[in-house]
C-alpha cells in the first residue's frame, strides 16, 4: 500500500477500508507503524541515488515488519505468542532507527516524522511488553509450585 502523501493525523481519521471497523485500529501503535509502512516505499525513492538499492530495501522491509508484526502478536490468542511477536516489532523499530541515523548523511524531509513516529512506536512497544512479561517468581495461572520431596529418615538420624 502506497499512501497519497498525508499527515498522520488525516491518516488517523480516515482508516484504510481493509481495516475499517476491525479492533486492532483502536490500537495507537498499530496504527502510526501502518502509516509509516503505507508511505515507506515512496519516501526512501525520493532519496534516489542518494543511499544504495540495498539500504532502502532495508529500511523499506523494517519499517513494514512493524506493523506486521504488531498485527500479527494483536491476533494472537495467549500472551506469550503476543509477546514474542511484540518484540519482533521492537526489533524492526529498533532496525528502522537504526537505518534512519545510517541514511544521515542524505537529506530527507520526513526524516523528523519517521524519527518521531519510531520512538513512539518503540516506547508503547516496551510498556505493552513490560506488562505482558510474568513478574519474577509469578506462577502462571491454575499452577502451584512443587517443592522436592525431603529425605525425613536422613533428618531422624
Amino acid at each position: 500500500m502506497t499512501l497519497p502523501h498525508l499527515s498522520f493525523d488525516e491518516f488517523e481519521r480516515r482508516p484504510p477500508d481493509a481495516l475499517d471497523g476491525d479492533p486492532i485500529w483502536n490500537t495507537r501503535m498499530f496504527r502510526m507503524a501502518t502509516y509509516l509502512a503505507g508511505r515507506c516505499a515512496t519516501d526512501a525513492a525520493r532519496l534516489g541515488p542518494r543511499i544504495s538499492l540495498g539500504q532502502a530495501d532495508q529500511f523499506i522491509r523494517a519499517v513494514g515488519s512493524i506493523s506486521a508484526n504488531i498485527a500479527e502478536g494483536y491476533s494472537r490468542a495467549g500472551p506469550a505468542e503476543r509477546l514474542r511477536f511484540y518484540a519482533y516489532a521492537l526489533g524492526s523499530a529498533r532496525e528502522a532507527l537504526s537505518w534512519i541515523d545510517t541514511l544521515s548523511d542524505a537529506t530527507w524531509a520526513p526524516r523528523a516524522e519517521y524519527q518521531d513516529l519510531l520512538v513512539q512506536i518503540r516506547r508503547q512497544l516496551l510498556t505493552a511488553i513490560k506488562h505482558m512479561r510474568p513478574q519474577k517468581y509469578e506462577t502462571p495461572k491454575g499452577r502451584q509450585i512443587r517443592r522436592p520431596p525431603t529425605d525425613q529418615s536422613q533428618s531422624k538420624s
